[in-house]
C-alpha cells in the first residue's frame, strides 16, 4: 500500500511545488500561442525524452463548433483513473434525476416500552454517520420505548460483491477501497493514530473507533527514534488475515501520524456502534441480528421515520470534487433496477447519449480498478452532451473548481486558468487524467480530456506535465 498512502501525503507538496512552477514559466511568458502552433507545443512537452515510454491520449475541442484543436489517440483506450466517475455521475444523473435521494426506513413491531422488533432496512446511504444512529435513538426514547427484543439490520439492499473482485489486495484495506455495503457508517472507515513514546520504544496506536479498531489485528514494529530521524512508516497487508504490519521510524518530536483504514465487517460495526447508542439513551437490546435481503417488511410493522441522505446533485458532487470512491460505487448500484442491473442500466443511458459500449470497457464506477478502459472520444462526447442536458449546471457544478476547491484547489492558484476550469481529476501510480471544461479568453470555451498511462514518473511529475498543456490552452489566440 505505500506506493499509495506514500504517494498521497508526499502530493501535499507536490501540490504546491511543481505545477506553480509550469505555472510561472507559462505566467511569465505573455506571448500568445496560435492554434495552428498549439500541436507543435503540446508535443514539445509530451515527447521529451523523459516522456518517451509513456501513453497519451489527448482531445481538445471548442463547444461552440466542435472544432479539434489538438488530438492524439482519441478513439485508442486509456485507464481512466477517477474519471470514470464522469460516466457514473452523468448516468445516474440522467436516470433519477437532481432531486433523487437515498432513504433509510426505520420500522418498529409492538408498542412502548417494550418492542418487539426494530428494523433498519440499510439503503447504502454514504453519508449514513452516528449523527444518524442517535437519531434513531432520540426518536425510540421520544415515543417511551425502553427495550427492544430484536434488533434487525438489513444488509442486503444493494447488489453484490460489496468488494469489487478487479481491485488490487493491497487496496482493499484502505479508506479509498472500503466494502460497498447497505449499512454504511461513517463512510466503512476509521483512523489509525500513531503517537510517538519515549526514545527507542515502540509507538502508541489509538482508534478513531474502537469498534471499528477491534476488528483489525495490527503488529506493530514502529520505534520511536531520534528527532532527526525520518518518518518512513508502511503499513502492509497481511495475506488472507484481517491483519496489518506496521514497520518504520516515528521522530520523537513528531506529533503523530495518521492512517486511514478501511472497516472490514462494517454491517457488525453498524450494528454495535447502533446497539451502544441505544443503551446510552437507556434502550436495552435483548436480541441482534444481521440479515441479507430486500423486501422482508411485513404488514405487522410500522414505519417509524426515515433517514435522507442529501439530495443527488449534492452526492454527486461530493463525488466528483472530492473524488470519493463509496459515494460512486453507491450511486453505480443504483443504476440497477428490476428490469436491468447497474451494467446493463449504464449501457442503455450511454448508447441513448450516442456513446458506444466500443468505446469503453468498466469494471467499478469509481476508477479505482485497472481494469477500466475507455477513450478520450468518449469522454468529450460525455462532456459535451452533459452540457446541452437539462442537468448542464448541476452536473458542471458537481466538477472541482481550478484553484478554488475539491482536487483541483491546490492547482493552477494565480494564473489565469484559476476559476476558469471545471474538471475532474484521476490519479493511479504510473496515470493521471483530467477532464473538464475550459473558459479561455480569446478562444472560447473548450472541452477537454488528457490522460497519461503507462508511466514511471510519479504523479506529481504526470500532474504538472498536464498543467502545462492546460495552461498552454489558456494563451491561445486567434490568429
Amino acid at each position: 500500500m505505500k506506493r499509495y498512502l506514500f504517494s498521497f501525503f508526499s502530493f501535499l507538496f507536490i501540490f504546491s511545488s511543481f505545477p506553480i512552477n509550469a505555472q510561472e514559466s507559462v505566467k511569465n511568458n505573455e506571448k500568445k500561442v496560435c492554434v495552428s502552433h498549439l500541436k507543435n507545443e503540446i508535443e514539445s512537452i509530451i515527447n521529451q525524452p523523459s516522456r518517451q515510454q509513456e501513453s497519451w491520449g489527448i482531445l481538445i475541442e471548442s463547444i461552440k463548433n466542435n472544432q479539434v484543436l489538438y488530438q492524439l489517440n482519441s478513439n485508442k483506450y486509456f485507464i481512466p483513473a477517477s474519471n470514470a466517475k464522469l460516466l457514473t455521475t452523468s448516468a445516474v444523473l440522467l436516470k433519477l434525476g437532481s432531486d433523487f435521494t437515498i432513504k433509510t426506513p426505520v420500522y418498529i413491531e409492538g408498542k412502548p416500552p417494550k418492542l418487539n422488533s426494530l428494523i433498519i432496512q440499510g439503503k447504502g446511504d454514504p453519508t449514513f454517520t452516528k449523527k444518524s444512529l442517535e437519531i434513531i435513538a432520540q426518536k425510540l426514547k421520544e415515543e417511551g420505548i425502553k427495550e427492544v427484543d430484536n434488533l434487525v439490520l438489513i444488509d442486503g439492499y444493494l447488489s453484490s460483491p460489496s468488494t469489487n473482485y478487479s481491485w488490487e489486495f493491497e487496496d482493499i484495506y484502505f479508506y479509498f477501497a472500503v466494502p460497498v455495503n447497505s449499512l454504511i457508517l461513517e463512510e466503512n472507515t476509521v483512523n489509525l493514530t500513531l503517537n510517538p513514546n519515549n526514545l527507542n520504544e515502540k509507538v502508541s496506536l489509538k482508534w478513531s473507533d474502537e469498534l471499528a479498531g477491534k476488528q483489525w489485528k495490527i503488529e506493530n514494529n514502529v520505534y520511536t527514534k531520534d528527532k532527526d530521524k525520518e518518518d518512513n512508516i508502511i503499513i502492509s497487508p497481511l495475506f488472507a488475515k484481517s491483519s496489518l504490519e506496521i514497520k518504520g521510524d516515528l521522530p520523537i518530536d513528531k506529533e503523530s501520524n495518521i492512517w486511514r483504514l478501511s472497516i472490514l465487517n462494517p454491517a457488525q460495526y453498524f450494528q454495535e456502534s447502533l446497539v451502544k447508542i441505544l443503551n446510552n439513551n437507556g434502550i436495552s437490546i435483548k436480541n441482534t441480528e444481521i440479515i441479507n435481503g430486500k423486501n422482508i417488511i411485513s404488514n405487522n410493522q410500522q414505519l417509524l421515520l426515515e433517514i435522507k441522505s442529501p439530495n443527488l446533485a449534492e452526492l454527486i458532487k461530493e463525488t466528483n470534487q472530492e473524488s470519493n470512491n463509496l459515494y460512486a460505487e453507491v450511486l453505480l448500484k443504483y443504476l440497477g433496477d428490476e428490469s436491468l442491473n447497474e451494467w446493463e442500466s449504464l449501457a442503455q443511458i450511454m448508447t441513448n447519449l450516442g456513446i458506444s459500449p466500443n468505446d469503453y470497457k468498466l469494471k467499478d464506477g469509481s476508477g479505482l480498478s485497472r481494469h477500466n478502459l475507455i477513450t478520450p472520444q468518449a469522454l468529450v462526447t460525455l462532456l459535451k452532451l452533459m452540457n446541452n442536458s437539462k442537468y448542464q449546471e448541476i452536473f458542471l457544478n458537481s466538477l472541482s473548481i481550478a484553484g478554488e476547491n475539491g482536487t483541483l484547489k491546490n492547482r493552477f492558484q494565480n494564473t489565469n486558468i484559476a476559476n476558469n476550469l471545471y474538471g475532474k481529476t484521476g490519479t493511479l501510480s504510473g496515470i493521471s487524467a483530467l477532464s473538464g471544461y475550459l473558459k479561455t479568453d480569446n478562444y472560447g470555451n473548450l472541452v477537454l480530456t488528457i490522460m497519461v498511462n503507462q508511466s514511471s514518473a510519479n504523479s506529481g511529475v504526470l500532474r504538472n506535465t498536464i498543467d502545462e498543456i492546460i495552461l498552454l490552452l489558456g494563451q491561445l489566440n486567434k490568429c
